[in-house]
């Protein structure tokens, strides 16, 4: 996944959105990776939460995410998440993160995964062309979970990037 910037007249994407985003507490598994170990980075990290909140007889206040710290180089600093009601402690890989309510551009992403890249890109592109700066957290929530042989333009994702 490459970040590009293309103007913000995409067909292929609804029109941003100027959001207010509350503060969101997540438990995360955190890590700098390369764009094509963030499969295997999800892979490994949601078990890891889903039992350590388990454990714990937390359950998820949101559908998961992944979030996304700095901007993107050759590695990505990557926290995968899930949302929950209120702050927890450490449990081996699994740490607490809290995200700062702030002002937001979002969009919807219908469609398979893959198209997540350009749409980030379109997101940015629109930041920019209405004179906002970004702080340096952008977000994708998993609205609709993939199902194994299912149609992945059916997938749901809402991409939310803060703003300065």
């Amino acid at each position: 996944m490459s970040i590009d910037t293309p103007a913000s007249d995409s067909p292929e994407f609804p029109a941003p959105e100027l959001v207010e985003q509350p503060e969101i507490h997540l438990a995360v598994v955190r890590d700098t990776v390369a764009f094509d170990a963030i499969p295997s980075l999800y892979d490994r990290a949601y078990p890891l939460i889903f039992a350590a909140l388990g454990s714990a007889g937390i359950q998820p206040s949101a559908p998961p995410m992944g979030v996304i710290h700095g901007a993107p180089g050759d590695t990505l600093d990557l926290s995968v998440a899930v949302p929950i009601a209120a702050p927890i402690a450490a449990t081996g890989e699994v740490h607490g993160e809290t995200l700062p309510a702030s002002r937001a551009a979002t969009l919807l992403v219908r469609g398979d995964y893959a198209l997540l890249g350009s749409a980030y890109g379109y997101l940015y592109g629109w930041i920019a062309e209405q004179g906002h700066d970004v702080s340096g957290i952008a977000w994708e929530q998993y609205l609709t979970e993939p199902v194994p042989g299912g149609d992945p333009a059916l997938n749901e994702t809402l991409l939310a990037v803060y703003l300065a």
